[in-house]
C-alpha cells in the first residue's frame, strides 16, 4: 500500500457500501419474486414443474454471484488500487473467478426456467419440437459458457495466482463472445413465445397484454447491451470493476423477475381479488384458454395456464368428444363457472357460484369435467 503522502486526492473515494447495498437489495427482490412464484405454483394450484424447481436452482446460484461479488469488497473492490494491500490481489482475482462462473450458470437456469416454463405452458403440438430445440440449442450454448469460465486458465489456480506457470484464455475476446452469445440467446428465448400468444382466440387487448408481459424479458437483453460497455481490463480494476459487477447481479435479478411475472395470477387472485377482478379483462388466458383445434386435441382445457393469467373471464370454450359426448362446454362469466355437457337425450348444465381460485380440467376425449375440491369456492345451485 502506498504511504499517505504519495496517495493520489481520489483515494479516499469508497463505492463499497454501494455494492453491498445494491447486492441485498437485488437478491431480496430475486427472493421475493421466486418465492411469490413457489406460492402460487406450489400452494394455489398445487401444481409445481420441472421449470419452478429449476427456478430454484436459478436463484441459488444467483445467491452465489451475489455473495461472491459482495465479498470482494473485502478485497477492495470498491476501491482504487493505488490504497489496496498487494497482498489481497489473488485473494480479489479467486473470487472475481467465482463470481463469473457463478454468473455464468445463472443465466444457464434462468433460461432454462423461461424455455421449460413455454413448454409447459404454450406447448401444442406443432410447438413441441420448437421448443425442444430451443433447451437443446440454448442450453448447451450457456452451458459451454459455465465450462469456459471454470477452465479458462490450465491449471484453474492459475487464474488468480500469478506465480503458477499456467495458460489462460485471453479474457476480453471471451468476455465479448459470451455477452454477444448471451443476448443473441436471449432474444430468441424472450421472442419464442410472441407468435404463440399472438395466435391465442383472444380479444386483441388481451393478446397485447400478454405480449407485453412476455417482451419485459428484453429488459434484461438491454442490460446486457449496457453490460458490454463496462468489459474492460482497467488499471484501476478494483474501482472500475463495480459497474460491470453491479450491471451483471442486476441482469440476473431482472430475469428472474421476468421469469416469475407470468406465473402470479393465482397469488394475485387468492390475496388481492379486487385488484385481480379490476384487470381481469384484459389478462386471460394462455394457450389452453383459447377455443379450437389446437384445444380439442388436448386432454384438458383451461387449467393452471389460463388460471395464471387470470383464466376468469374466459367466455366459453366448446369441444366435441369421440366415447359417446356430442359436446362439451365451459362457460366462465367473472366469478360464475357453469359447465354444460350435452348428450343425444339433451343438454345437462351444473351451474356453480363462487370464487375461482384454482384450476378446473375437463377432459374432452372422454367428455368429462372435474374440479379440484380447492378450485372452486361457492356451492351448486340444484
Amino acid at each position: 500500500m502506498a504511504s499517505p503522502s504519495a496517495l493520489p486526492p481520489n483515494a479516499v473515494e469508497d463505492k463499497r457500501g454501494n455494492v453491498i447495498g445494491t447486492v441485498i437489495f437485488c437478491l431480496l427482490w430475486s427472493t421475493v419474486m421466486v418465492g411469490m412464484r413457489l406460492w402460487a405454483r406450489g400452494v394455489v394450484i398445487k401444481q409445481l414443474g420441472i421449470d419452478d424447481y429449476i427456478c430454484i436452482v436459478s436463484l441459488l446460484v444467483t445467491y452465489g454471484a451475489g455473495i461472491a461479488i459482495a465479498h470482494m469488497t473485502t478485497y477492495g473492490l470498491g476501491r482504487h488500487i493505488s490504497v489496496m494491500d498487494p497482498a489481497n490481489i489473488p485473494l480479489y482475482l479467486r473470487n472475481f473467478y467465482v463470481s463469473i462462473v457463478m454468473y455464468c450458470a445463472a443465466l444457464l437456469f434462468i433460461k432454462l426456467t423461461f424455455l421449460f416454463q413455454y413448454y409447459r405452458v404454450l406447448a401444442v403440438q406443432r410447438m413441441r419440437s420448437v421448443y425442444i430445440a430451443s433447451i437443446i440449442i440454448v442450453g448447451g450454448w450457456a452451458l459451454s459458457q459455465v465450462l469456459v469460465g471454470i477452465f479458462a486458465c490450465h491449471p484453474i489456480s492459475g487464474f488468480w495466482d500469478s506465480s503458477i506457470e499456467s495458460k489462460c484464455i485471453p479474457n476480453i475476446p471471451q468476455w465479448y463472445i459470451n455477452a454477444a452469445g448471451n443476448i443473441f440467446t436471449d432474444v430468441v428465448v424472450f421472442a419464442l413465445p410472441l407468435p404463440a400468444i399472438w395466435s391465442l382466440n383472444l380479444a386483441k387487448g388481451s393478446r397485447i397484454v400478454l405480449i407485453f408481459i412476455f417482451s419485459l424479458g428484453f429488459f434484461t437483453v438491454i442490460i446486457s447491451i449496457i453490460r458490454i460497455r463496462y468489459l474492460q481490463l482497467f488499471e484501476d480494476f478494483p474501482w472500475e470493476n463495480v459497474e460491470s459487477s453491479l450491471w451483471s447481479i442486476g441482469e440476473l435479478t431482472s430475469a428472474l423477475t421476468c421469469a416469475c411475472l407470468p406465473t402470479m395470477r393465482p397469488f394475485v387472485s387468492r390475496y388481492f381479488p379486487s385488484f385481480a377482478s379490476q384487470h381481469g379483462h384484459s389478462s386471460h388466458g394462455y394457450a389452453n384458454a383459447s377455443s379450437g383445434a389446437a384445444t380439442c386435441r388436448r386432454r384438458r382445457a383451461g387449467g393452471p395456464s389460463a388460471l395464471e393469467s387470470g383464466g376468469g373471464n374466459v367466455q366459453r370454450v366448446q369441444s366435441r368428444g369421440s366415447k359417446g359426448v356430442d359436446a362439451l362446454s365451459v362457460s366462465i362469466n367473472g366469478s360464475e363457472v357453469e359447465l354444460g355437457q350435452s348428450r343425444s337425450a339433451g343438454l345437462k348444465s351444473y351451474p356453480f357460484k363462487g370464487h375461482v381460485v384454482h384450476e378446473f380440467g375437463v377432459g374432452v376425449e372422454t367428455g368429462s369435467a372435474s374440479f379440484r375440491e380447492s378450485g372452486v369456492k361457492g356451492a351448486d345451485d340444484d
